[in-house]
């Protein structure tokens, strides 16, 4: 199991995109292109705050940040950095720093689940009990009449929606991920000595994405539900 510390991780990252892409593409059509990327201004600043944290962490020089920056070819911000190709931990950063809006979008809603949700909706012990808690608590009229609430649903779908990868994040994480796999197979050989160290990776990551999920199946939910309310809104 040389990948189990990663393969979780990916697998729940490219959920995560194909739903950011998804809630883009309808949130574009019911608000207006140009409604939309203001709207969700915020999720931008995220988006691109996520690239420069892993350009800090993984050394990497920050040449030129935008963090809201739309532009008419539909660029909305940028992070330019510059990097040493001979140096291993550098190329190790460029998957992280390309993939980075997906980290930082998962962990900034982790945190504001844990902030503004109440502690009912975020109980469960399996994903079936994750959606029920949350649907259970949605339905109650408090969740409704709380500021907390409107604040929660604003912040992940604005948060949500830019949790995906341009061709260029793409492009820029493929040599990262190279090296990694690399790293991941020759530290499975290094600590096989040691037992089955695999299985320590898996207990703290399904605790990760345990949380995580509380998180994602809030937002995946209340964006459904959104988009119908303000397509309804916009056939009047």
């Amino acid at each position: 199991m040389s990948a189990a510390g990663i393969l979780p991780l990916i697998a729940a990252a490219l959920l995560m995109q194909i739903f950011s892409d998804l809630l883009r593409k309808q949130l574009a059509q019911v608000l207006g292109v140009k409604g939309y990327v203001y709207l969700t201004a915020p999720g931008v600043m995220i988006h691109e705050l996520s690239h420069a944290a892993f350009c800090i962490i993984f050394r990497h020089q920050i040449v030129e940040m935008k963090l809201f920056d739309p532009q008419a070819d539909g660029t909305l911000g940028y992070v330019n950095h510059a990097y040493n190709k001979h140096n291993i931990y550098h190329r190790i950063g460029n998957f992280f720093i390309g993939t980075g809006p997906i980290w930082g979008g998962c962990l900034v809603l982790m945190v504001i689940s844990r902030m503004l949700l109440p502690d009912c909706m975020r109980g469960g012990d399996s994903f079936a009990e994750y959606c029920q808690a949350f649907i259970a608590g949605a339905l109650t009229p408090d969740f409704w009449m709380r500021w907390q609430s409107w604040l929660w649903i604003y912040l992940t779908l604005t948060i949500a929606s830019h949790i995906t990868l341009s061709l260029p994040d793409l492009q820029g994480a493929a040599d990262g991920l190279i090296v990694i796999i690399a790293a991941v197979i020759l530290g499975n050989i290094l600590l096989g000595w040691s037992g089955n160290w695999a299985e320590f990776i898996w207990q703290y990551e399904f605790a990760l994405l345990s949380e995580l999920s509380i998180a994602l199946i809030g937002t995946f939910l209340t964006g459904i539900f959104m988009i119908t309310i303000l397509r309804c809104i916009g056939k009047r």
